[in-house]
């Protein structure tokens, strides 16, 4: 409210769940919601060792696990079917990754953006299912939904997103 640009770190499991947490911790809501320009949550997953890292065309039930985790709504919206041209990534183990088939770590974020509704919600002290539906409604990718596009790129795996992102 001084017009200085703060910023902070707080645990949570999300961006959304930042703002309940802060107004749980006393925030006014309104000063609060009328201050603030956005959150990013962050996770660190394993990266799939590149020395390794091999194609393979998974089970169903791993598409559908993807599927799930994303929203399935949703993930059918990126158009990406179960066919014989869909393949994921994995390591294999090598001296590189000390036969871990992981070396390195890829940033999973969570950019909540401050728009005028999510204000209205935070200053209403709307709960975080409420605030999430509409973020996610304006845009807003999850942290498991940056995972699974990233296991889709093979830079990490759902094992990782899901042992990093989901409680």
């Amino acid at each position: 409210l001084t017009g200085h640009l703060v910023f902070s770190t707080l645990h949570t499991n999300s961006a959304v769940e930042t703002v309940t947490r802060l107004l749980e911790m006393g925030m006014d809501p309104f000063n609060f919601a009328d201050a603030l320009l956005g959150v990013l949550a962050q996770r660190l997953a394993r990266t799939i060792c590149k020395n390794c890292r091999e194609k393979y065309h998974p089970e169903k039930a791993e598409y559908d696990a993807l599927a799930y985790g994303y929203g399935e709504e949703a993930f059918a919206k990126l158009g990406i079917a179960y066919d014989d041209e869909f393949f994921l990534y994995r390591g294999k183990g090598c001296d590189t990754c000390n036969k871990t088939g992981y070396k390195g770590r890829v940033g999973l974020h969570e950019l909540l953006v401050a728009t005028a509704e999510i204000k209205r919600l935070i200053q209403a002290r709307a709960s975080v299912p409420e605030i999430l539906k509409v973020a996610v409604n304006e845009g807003m990718t999850t942290l498991v939904q940056d995972g699974v596009l990233k296991s889709l790129q093979g830079a990490t795996d759902y094992k990782q997103v899901k042992a990093v992102a989901m409680k």
